[in-house]
């Protein structure tokens, strides 16, 4: 029974992975996450002092609004933007193949290859890759190169997609504030800006362990840390005028 559960665990966490993960890095996720629960706590924190004085029913009405549509407003923006550098970098890299493809001269071709996974790699080029790893690597992307029929890249639905999940954890982001600031009526608004805060708080956290565990060392390091960089930067928005 213990082994059927945990299958069905890893079947639910797979399917959220081929959901969310094959349209977008769970990098680009945390990070479209992360500002958008930045935002959401600027801006109820900032709306619940500018209302001091205004009916619950006010304060709830506004923040919510406000918070749902800088949010969502923010995920079109950031959308917009990642189809259009996703594309024109993909345009980018498709050139440099094609004049790979299309180049007479064997040496210039090959050394602009080695030239583009240079780039494409930079990281593990420079700390696991030598010259030579690299040259071998780079005859063999030519000869590939040479093979296949290259195609003209286009915004499709896979930019699409990704600009969706842009929206929706954008949108996401500012809904636990939008749920905690229904309390307002019911209780003091100050307690209700603390749980907000405790709240914003414990998703850093998470969005923190959630990084760590994809590309860390799994020992949620990085949840404190990521709690510490969100309340400086809400600090430092505070501080330039919200």
């Amino acid at each position: 029974m213990l082994f059927r559960g945990s299958n069905e665990g890893t079947q639910r966490s797979a399917l959220r992975d081929r959901l969310i993960f094959d349209h977008i890095g769970p990098t680009q996720a945390a990070v479209e996450f992360f500002y958008g629960l930045l935002m959401a706590m600027t801006l109820s924190n900032t709306l619940r002092l500018a209302l001091i004085g205004q009916p619950p029913d006010q304060i709830t009405f506004v923040i919510t609004v406000a918070i749902l549509g800088c949010n969502a407003a923010w995920g079109i923006a950031d959308g917009a933007v990642n189809v259009l550098t996703s594309h024109y970098q993909n345009v980018y890299y498709y050139r440099l193949v094609k004049e790979i493809k299309d180049g007479k001269d064997h040496q210039a071709a090959r050394k602009l290859a080695a030239e583009v996974l240079s780039e494409a790699l930079t990281e593990i080029q420079e700390n696991v890759l030598d010259e030579d790893s690299m040259q071998k690597m780079a005859d063999v992307a030519l000869l590939a190169i040479r093979k296949r029929e290259l195609v003209k890249p286009r915004v499709g639905p896979s930019h699409m997609k990704t600009a969706a999940w842009c929206v929706i954890l954008n949108v996401l982001a500012a809904l636990p504030f939008v749920l905690v600031y229904q309390l307002t009526p019911y209780i003091n608004t100050t307690l209700v800006m603390l749980i907000s805060n405790i709240a914003g708080a414990v998703l850093l956290f998470m969005i923190g362990s959630f990084l760590d565990r994809h590309l860390g060392d799994g020992q949620r390091r990085l949840g404190w840390i990521m709690v510490g960089l969100g309340l400086l930067m809400m600090s430092i928005i505070f501080m330039l005028g919200g």
